[in-house]
């Protein structure tokens, strides 16, 4: 692969190899790279669980309708709102 830079970034990148922490510019830009990929890394796993959830929640065969969730979060709201001692 070939890539081309902005020249401030090709320039800061062979400084940096030239400063000789790293012995190429490819070093350089794998060492930049990693951070990167690390969260993106962390961000897939983070998708694929979400998929399993959701595939968990179309194989619940419990069908509960958006008005029965709405009630129920609302008796919640109504529970933790008398128990609180602000609700006096």
């Amino acid at each position: 692969m070939t890539l081309r830079l902005p020249k401030d970034i090709d320039a800061l990148v062979q400084a940096r190899a030239d400063a000789g922490g790293f012995a190429t510019a490819e070093e350089v830009l794998r060492d930049a790279m990693r951070p990167w990929l690390e969260a993106e890394q962390k961000r897939q796993e983070g998708l694929r669980a979400i998929r399993e959830k959701i595939a968990q929640g179309d194989a619940d065969p419990t069908d509960v309708s958006a008005g029965e969730v709405s009630a129920r979060l609302d008796r919640i709201a109504a529970s933790i709102a008398k128990s609180s001692p602000d609700a006096a």
